[in-house]
């Protein structure tokens, strides 16, 4: 099975003011990131406001995006979700529209443990055993963590468990996962901070959500590392390190939203309960950014 590498955009749900979502948008903002160089696509994600569309809305944004790329790089979108049946449903859905692989966060809201984590992600695998799946670890939102155990018991289990997506922010998870896990499971850096680090250690890349707005200094990371460039590449992770600290200065979404307007891309706002940028927030992000040479 194909396994994703290189620089994953976490795409943004472009939405209008009225909460609906803005389906008709999502083809030109794909296309904005394909000419940009982007080595996949993750949509329905956490920047892609996931758990807030209904089922429905998460397999239209899901079809649109891989007719979209046609091909052209991987889509693996997330399928996670509290609800079992939702999110076999889900999964089952993009292994039907010809996406190459599903992304799971673990149960949310429930404290479980880890024989509960386990039947989760078991429940589902053995739904899809021909369908790439990647683990999404993120214990800052969903509070259950998924330990280096947990993965490579369903590794073991499940020939089509292939990696994870560790956004845990802590470097050291990352390096555990490799430790614990083959050399060739693949292990992809959610903290866009931490790109270029968990690459010379042998990551497969990254699942960034940077790279929604501003793919550009992201891929040059990835690319700059491949082709032996580390000043290049150390340089870029500076500009997209600061991009990060700004974006997170703002309310969730909502910045990679009007960034992607001053690019040109309507992506709308984001769905209560996450609000908007005030106008005020909006032009001291513009002064912020274009002192970084990015607008």
């Amino acid at each position: 099975m194909k396994k994703l590498k290189g620089i994953v955009a976490a795409t943004v749900t472009p939405i209008d003011h009225f909460g609906k979502v803005n389906f008709q948008e999502i083809p030109e903002f794909i296309s904005f990131l394909l000419d940009k160089g982007i080595h996949g696509l993750f949509p329905c994600g956490s920047t892609g406001e996931g758990i807030l569309l209904s089922t429905d809305e998460r397999k239209k944004v899901a079809e649109l995006t891989v007719k979209e790329a046609s091909g052209q790089v991987p889509v693996v979108i997330h399928t996670g979700s509290i609800d079992i049946h939702e999110a076999i449903e889900l999964t089952v859905h993009a292994r039907n529209i010809g996406a190459d692989g599903a992304a799971l966060i673990p149960p949310y809201y429930y404290s479980v443990d880890e024989a509960a984590i386990l039947d989760y992600y078991r429940s589902i695998a053995q739904e899809v055993k021909d369908f790439p799946l990647y683990i999404y670890n993120i214990p800052g939102n969903v509070k259950n963590v998924i330990s280096p155990m947990i993965v490579v018991k369903l590794h073991a289990e499940f020939s089509n468990i292939l990696g994870i997506k560790d956004s845990s922010m802590d470097f050291m998870n990352f390096i555990n996962f490799k430790a614990a896990l083959p050399g060739d499971f693949c292990v992809l850096m959610g903290n866009d901070a931490q790109i270029y680090s968990s690459v010379l250690m042998g990551g497969s890349g990254a699942i960034a959500a940077t790279a929604s707005a501003f793919p550009e200094p992201v891929v040059e990371i990835y690319e700059s590392i491949k082709a032996g460039d580390l000043n290049a590449a150390l340089k870029a992770q500076k500009i997209v390190t600061e991009i990060r600290t700004i974006f997170r200065s703002y309310p969730p979404v909502a910045s990679y939203k009007k960034a992607l307007e001053f690019r040109g891309i309507k992506a709308g706002v984001p769905r209560l309960p996450l609000r908007g940028m005030t106008d005020e927030e909006s032009e001291r992000m513009t002064r912020e950014l274009s002192n970084l040479g990015l607008l």
